[in-house]
């Protein structure tokens, strides 16, 4: 919406209910309709366009963008003076995703790994502990589970030499 300024009022200091600062300022403008109305606009809310509207002048054409926030008012997101190129713009609001969140394909081959080896491990620790009531050493568990590891990566290991005594 292209609004054209009729005033820019002085700025002025405020606070909060719980006594934090801000800077507000009272900007008075003709709409694209042919409608006067002022917009007050606080330092907190959005710093790049509460900075730029310091600086506006009677008669002074902004091309402002507005969307509705979460409790129903018409926010000034972003505003471009006429005829500049580069939008004065606050940090969006995050909403939604943007760019991919999905795994790569090495990402999902590691965490395939992990999955093996995790699985590979509670299988060691039961296969272990068969007719054994004593406490399992830890690393005939996981040299165990190595081999159950390669096995499912690799086919082959040397699963034929698991014996008793492996296990034992």
């Amino acid at each position: 919406m292209i609004v054209n300024i009729i005033d820019v009022g002085t700025v002025n200091q405020e606070s909060t209910k719980k006594g934090k600062s801000y800077q507000s300022i009272e900007v008075t403008y003709k709409n694209d309709q042919g409608q006067v109305s002022s917009k007050k606009l606080v330092s907190f809310a959005n710093p790049a366009i509460f900075t730029a509207a310091k600086g506006w002048q009677k008669g002074d054409q902004i091309d402002v963008r507005t969307e509705k926030d979460e409790n129903g008012y018409w926010q000034w997101t972003g505003i471009n003076v006429a005829g500049e190129q580069a939008p004065i713009t606050s940090a969006p609001k995050e909403t939604r995703v943007t760019g991919s969140n999905y795994e790569t394909k090495e990402e999902r081959a590691q965490r395939q790994v992990y999955i093996i080896r995790q699985s590979s491990i509670a299988s060691a620790i039961s296969l272990a502990s068969v007719g054994h009531k004593s406490t399992l050493n830890v690393h005939d568990v996981l040299s165990i589970a190595d081999e159950l590891v390669n096995y499912v990566m690799n086919g082959s290991s040397g699963v034929a030499g698991l014996t008793s005594d492996t296990i034992n």
